[in-house]
């Protein structure tokens, strides 16, 4: 089923939505909790959150890319369990050590129903990403949209983990530089 009829059933508060969502997108929304969360358990229940929140936003949300809102609400509801099972500092694992890289770059947005800026921001991100090599857009999009840790990044494209740290210093300071220029620092 296409994303378009995906998004239809939703507008028409059709249940049979989540099930075509699901089909289509729903391993691909597992593995993103799970390396998050790195517990079948908690991921399942992570993507159950996601489907009910998915539920809650769509509508209004009308996303373009179905299977990038979905992702981005996977890691969210897979971020929130991490939080809510360690009440203790966040830092301890690989993923969540990802995110906080990230963090010196993006600023956090405290109003999820900023939709709006959301898009805009996300539109700069975007805009940026295409501005830099292919082989640094990759690496970036791997470690912090799918989560995946620097040693299989590293493995995955044949080269040492040293590499890919740098590779990605080296973008995170050039997107909190763009971030700066467009007004979003």
């Amino acid at each position: 089923m296409t994303d378009h009829k995906i998004l239809k059933l939703f507008a028409d508060r059709d249940e049979r939505a989540i099930a075509a969502a699901q089909t289509q997108y729903g391993k691909g929304c597992y593995q993103i909790a799970f390396r998050v969360l790195e517990s079948k358990e908690d991921a399942e229940e992570a993507v159950n959150d996601m489907w009910l929140r998915v539920w809650n936003t769509i509508p209004p949300a009308q996303p373009e890319n179905l299977f990038a809102y979905l992702s981005a609400a996977a890691k969210n509801c897979a971020i929130d369990k991490l939080s809510r099972r360690n009440t203790v500092k966040r830092g301890s694992g690989e993923r969540p050590a990802a995110l906080d890289e990230l963090a010196e770059c993006i600023p956090a947005d405290d109003d999820p129903e900023a939709s709006v800026d959301a898009k805009m921001l996300r539109a700069a991100v975007s805009a940026f990403l295409d501005s830099i090599s292919a082989d640094a857009r990759t690496i970036f999009v791997e470690r912090y949209t799918r989560l995946t840790p620097v040693a299989e990044i590293a493995e995955k494209f044949g080269v040492s983990q040293s590499k890919v740290k740098i590779t990605l210093m080296r973008v995170r300071k050039k997107l909190k530089t763009y971030l700066k220029k467009e007004g979003w620092i």
